[in-house]
């Protein structure tokens, strides 16, 4: 099945071949959940010691989930055999269906990143960026597949956490906001569309919002720590 994206380009779908940018915190996370959803992931980093660390730590990861008996033994197999890790990124890039770069939140970083990534996927590829702060606009709205890059952001941890933000650009066409939320609905998450750039997405400012009315209600003499603490984890 192919769907037909604005620019006249035919994007692949399903997904099959995932690449995952950047393999700390979220990066190792984010593969493990393509894994486990039956894609074969090539995860990249440019140091090898963070990527021997990262499968590492989704092997732990996976241990953790079968004891909890979330993931079979055998699933968990499967998904490892799954990954390969390379530092380079263009040998990563050079057949993907779906890029997920999660590096640091520095705009000039992911920009270059977004460019290599632009000249090195097959043309079908869609272009994501785990972004939180930043306008994916801003990262690739300058790119020749500027219609297939958007932002897929996670929560840590990204494979216990349900939901993943799907965040427009200006020139992200629907057919890869569509896509991408088909995609990530077969991994198992649940992905929450949202249409316009602003700071924050949606979860980080109601969070925000949250956390300010908490500050002024312990300002206030309203209740104690502990009591609010209780009020929001015995009810929302």
């Amino acid at each position: 099945m192919v769907a037909k994206a604005g620019s006249g380009r035919r994007i692949k779908n399903p997904i099959r071949n995932a690449v995952v940018i950047g393999a700390g915190l979220m990066g190792h996370g984010i593969a493990q959940v393509f894994a486990l959803g039956g894609c074969k992931v090539v995860l990249q980093d440019v140091d090898q010691g963070i990527l021997a660390n990262a499968l590492e730590k989704i092997r732990a990861n996976l241990q953790v989930l079968g004891d909890a008996r979330w993931v079979s033994r055998a699933a968990a197999e499967r998904a490892l055999a799954r990954i390969s890790t390379t530092t380079d990124l263009e040998e990563a890039a050079a057949r993907a269906d779906f890029v997920t770069e999660a590096v640091s939140e520095d705009l000039e970083l992911k920009r270059r990143i977004f460019e290599r990534l632009d000249a090195a996927t097959p043309e079908h590829a869609i272009l994501a960026s785990n972004t939180s702060t930043l306008k994916i606009t801003d990262i690739g709205g300058h790119l020749r597949k500027s219609d297939r890059v958007v932002t897929t952001h996670w929560f840590n941890p990204p494979y216990l956490v349900p939901v993943v933000e799907v965040v427009r650009g200006e020139k992200t066409s629907a057919e890869t906001v569509g896509l991408t939320s088909e995609f990530l609905k077969r991994m198992g998450k649940e992905p929450v569309r949202v249409l316009k750039e602003v700071p924050g997405f949606l979860i980080n400012r109601i969070q925000t919002a949250m956390f300010r009315e908490v500050l002024s209600l312990l300002e206030m003499g309203v209740a104690e720590p502990a009591e609010i603490d209780r009020a929001v984890m015995g009810s929302f």
